[in-house]
């Protein structure tokens, strides 16, 4: 006769996988957010709590975007990274101008440094721990 333990059931480790995932995300943005509201302060973009606010709105959009859009660019390796990477420029930078609209400089140097430092610094070595960069 067969029995089957509880353990054969898909459902729940599923669950604590998916919601290891969401845990590991939500802290990778914490963590790009405080970084990239450092670089905004750094630069003198604004306040601290306005360059604070501003990452968050950032981050909290890139966020959204970058789960569709990660899902392509991951099998490309370091092309997609590049990919992941201007593109994340171009929507925080179009959403610092929504901050700070008279100056289109200032916010492209802004979102340009705060990418590069949270890129070079979080994402990029995640990409590496989890080896997603084989090609």
């Amino acid at each position: 006769m067969h029995y089957s333990t509880l353990f054969d059931v898909g459902g729940p480790a599923l669950l604590v996988v998916a919601g290891g995932g969401l845990l590991a995300l939500i802290l990778a943005t914490a963590i790009i957010t405080a970084l990239e509201s450092l670089v905004l302060w750094l630069l003198h973009w604004g306040t601290f709590k306005r360059a604070l606010l501003a990452a968050f709105v950032m981050n909290l959009a890139t966020t959204i975007l970058g789960v569709g859009i990660v899902l392509f660019t991951v099998t490309l390796g370091y092309g997609g990274l590049l990919i992941d990477w201007a593109l994340s420029i171009l929507a925080e930078g179009g959403i610092l101008m929504l901050f700070k609209s008279g100056a289109a400089r200032e916010n492209w140097l802004a979102a340009l440094a705060a990418n590069t430092v949270s890129y070079l610094l979080v994402i990029l070595p995640l990409y590496l721990l989890f080896g997603l960069l084989s090609k």
